[in-house]
């Protein structure tokens, strides 16, 4: 696959426990509901971890008052291997760990201000053909070639560390690697809206708790406690649920779902996401849970109805849920 992480935030709420965004790779993370670029939520974050560490990536993110940022490109194993900085002049400063001269774009008047920027990344991490792009809304400002960009043996990225200890406010963040027939190179300034539970879908086999009448009612608890939840014993039992609409019709580049998840049961317990479009199911990873609440996310890059691109009318028609393997 390319698409390896994606995240918007507009789902997420202050009542989301640290544990839970933890578990979505979200750390010193503040949630800030309607504060996003489109109304939406965003975060203060000090860092993204990501699912695998990547020697080649590209990566996005919208970013709002970047001067004296720094954001570095971590191994989490072997530390930085190169960092951007964003000066209060304007300009971005990459600079590999191994490295004593620095490259920096040149200022930009875009950069400095409360306003939402999209900067874009390209990193390969090598001892002698390190690169690294960096783009602002699309637009190449600084490009290194030929560098050493892999510090103490590193093989890889596998965080974001945001260098301001959860003071960068950021939004719509993506990050690829470079494999796969698609979603392997820049995507270009991206929106990650969310669609939450808005009905029942074709299967509702789970058992509610709480006091909301609907299964998705239950299943959209913002506090992802057991205040509300649904829970199954029985293998193979699937809850769906429809989702609310995405305006505006714009292009889909992929889907991701979110199960929250924990077991109370002593034998261990598994889980998979389950998304249906028309009348085929996808599903996603098997999730061993255990006794706390864990996020898990799967990323399906082709409509399973079709086996090709998603379309608006695809995604507004899709149910999500989970199933219990055993």
């Amino acid at each position: 696959m390319a698409l390896i992480k994606c995240a918007g935030f507009d789902y997420l709420t202050t009542l989301a426990p640290a544990s839970a965004l933890a578990s979505l790779g979200f750390t010193n993370a503040t949630i800030l509901p309607g504060q996003g670029r489109a109304g939406g939520g965003c975060a203060k974050l000090g860092q993204i971890n990501l699912p695998a560490r990547l020697g080649t990536f590209y990566c996005g993110f919208a970013i709002e008052n970047t001067s004296g940022v720094t954001v570095n490109f971590n191994d989490s194993t072997k530390g930085t291997n190169f960092s951007l900085k964003f000066t209060s002049a304007g300009a971005i400063t990459c600079t590999p760990q191994y490295s004593s001269n620095p490259v920096s774009s040149p200022p930009m008047a875009v950069i400095p201000g409360a306003v939402w920027q999209y900067i874009e990344v390209y990193g390969v991490i090598a001892a002698t053909g390190g690169a690294v792009t960096v783009r602002v809304n699309e637009t190449i400002v600084l490009s290194l070639v030929s560098a050493n960009t892999q510090n103490n043996g590193s093989t890889g990225v596998d965080q974001l560390d945001f260098g301001s200890l959860g003071n960068a406010i950021v939004d719509d963040f993506y990050i690829c690697d470079n494999t796969g027939a698609s979603l392997n190179n820049f995507i270009g300034n991206t929106r990650v809206p969310a669609q939450v539970p808005s009905g029942a879908g074709v299967s509702t086999q789970w058992t509610p708790t709480g006091s909301a009448s609907s299964n998705w009612q239950l299943a959209s608890n913002p506090y992802m406690d057991d205040s509300s939840y649904v829970s199954c014993a029985t293998a193979g039992d699937i809850d769906l649920y429809t989702l609310s609409p995405v305006a505006n019709a714009p292009q889909i580049l992929a889907v991701q779902s979110i199960v929250v998840a924990r077991q109370d049961d002593s034998g261990q317990r598994q889980v998979k996401s389950v998304i249906q479009s028309g009348a085929v199911q996808a599903v996603g990873a098997v999730v061993n849970t255990n006794a706390s609440y864990a996020a898990h996310t799967d990323i399906f890059a082709t409509d399973p109805n079709t086996g090709g691109s998603w379309t608006y009318a695809a995604v507004n028609a899709l149910q999500v849920g989970a199933k219990l393997i055993s």
